[in-house]
């Protein structure tokens, strides 16, 4: 499939654009998501970016430990805390960005604004389409699974 060959592709060369942060993907990945959501709970992190919370914990310790993230107490769980990023996470998301920018001058040149713009839209028709169908999956599902093929059935 052309898009997983090219997602692994783009994946790798953002990787080598980002070398000079000094963080792993899983580091830099996880400090985006919390960008993108500040406040969100670890275990919203953690499915968010499909990882176990066991996972996303060790990860957000680790970014805690380094002073890009912060833990708060969570007002409505006092169980639970919230994720925020402190002011050192301010120059990783500026050479991510720096680099996602470069990088998608690089892989748009000589495609038209039009041509992005109707490429942007037939993406997101793809993504409507794949959560569809996931949803259909998943409620199409028992979640009993066949002990020996570890397949789950259909209801």
């Amino acid at each position: 499939m052309k898009l997983f060959v090219l997602a692994r592709q783009m994946r790798l060369g953002f990787d080598h654009g980002v070398k000079g942060v000094g963080m792993t993907r899983a580091k830099w990945t996880l400090i985006v998501a919390v960008a993108r959501q500040p406040g969100e709970t670890q275990r919203t992190i953690a499915a968010a970016l499909e990882m176990s919370e066991v996972v996303a914990g060790r990860l957000i310790d680790r970014l805690c430990a380094s002073g890009y993230l912060e833990r708060r107490e969570n007002p409505s769980d006092r169980r639970g805390y919230r994720v925020y990023l402190t002011p050192a996470a301010k120059p990783v998301l500026d050479r991510l960005g720096e680099v996602a920018r470069l990088q998608e001058q690089e892989f748009f040149k000589g495609l038209s604004d039009e041509n992005v713009t109707q490429l942007n839209e037939l993406l997101d028709h793809i993504s409507r389409n794949v959560a569809a169908a996931r949803k259909r999956h998943i409620e199409g599902t028992t979640g009993k699974c066949d002990a020996v093929r570890t397949r789950c059935r259909p209801r």
